[in-house]
């Protein structure tokens, strides 16, 4: 189909078709694409979507409004609609946020979890070594965790870019959970040798809430079962970080403590100490 649809093409762009021998995945596909790319910045679309009409321009305006901007996100309508769209930007997010920092605050609240959509700096990419890991799907979770540590500028627009289309036989509704149970683990496992000490404790929260959904649909069926002992270490792994984290937590409250009754003394202090929680 592709190739029939740039043989047809009349118009100014230049196309470039790459092919595989044998289907790697998603990820090795972007992987490809990254690593043949020359332009200045690079947009990911599944091949079960697609955009609008001015979904580059729209994107590229605000690439010319901030110049080398790492990121920058458009809206997304998706079919069928669902009550809790995650996807949906419309108020979310101002137009532009430049540093790590500001960003992480945003991110878990409003940041859609997917590569695809993105404008993404092609520099950016390769500086931070943010090619999307083979071998797994859920690949653009696993992204979006890597890519949340480097990233200092993002711009949004509330512009409809994307039509996301969620089918009955895609790869994310397979009743096989065996490919799903697997890559969350092998995603969590890189998680938690990667923990971001800016996000430390909302980490360990999500990783632990994924560990938990994975035993309970290992548990749903015995064929499952083979990954039991391999999700019961990880799990056993971030409560032992999620203790430590509580540990380096309550030494820093102590801490607060004890120097504010020595500046205050004990008067004022019995005031805050209800506060602190000790």
């Amino acid at each position: 189909m592709a190739e029939s649809l740039i043989r047809n093409y009349k118009g100014i762009i230049k196309f470039s078709l790459i092919k595989h021998e044998q289907n790697g995945g998603l990820s090795v596909a972007r992987n490809t694409g990254i690593k043949d790319s020359n332009g200045e910045y690079i947009y990911f679309l599944d091949s079960d979507d697609e955009i609008t009409e001015n979904c580059i321009s729209s994107l590229i305006a605000l690439v010319e409004k901030y110049p080398g901007v790492d990121i920058v996100q458009g809206n997304v309508c998706q079919y069928p609609k669902e009550e809790n769209d995650r996807y949906e930007l419309k108020g979310k997010l101002p137009e532009f946020i430049s540093g790590n920092k500001k960003i992480k605050k945003i991110h878990s609240m409003h940041l859609p979890v997917n590569a695809w959509n993105k404008l993404i700096s092609n520099k950016f990419i390769t500086n931070n070594n943010l090619f999307f890991k083979p071998g797994i799907i859920h690949e653009d979770f696993h992204w979006l965790f890597f890519m949340i540590k480097s990233v200092k500028s993002f711009a949004f627009t509330d512009e409809y870019c994307y039509i996301r289309y969620i089918l009955p036989d895609s790869i994310m509704r397979n009743p096989n959970l065996l490919p799903s149970i697997s890559s969350y683990l092998t995603i969590a496992e890189d998680m938690l040798s990667n923990l971001d000490i800016d996000l430390l404790g909302e980490q360990l929260w999500r990783i632990r809430g994924l560990l938990k959904r994975q035993n309970g649909r290992i548990q749903s069926d015995e064929k499952y079962l083979s990954l039991l002992p391999r999700c019961q270490m990880l799990q056993a792994k971030s409560l032992k970080n999620c203790l430590f984290v509580s540990l380096i937590l309550t030494d820093i409250k102590w801490t607060v403590y004890m120097i504010i009754k020595k500046i205050l003394g004990k008067k004022l202090i019995k005031k805050i100490k209800g506060k602190l929680k000790f």
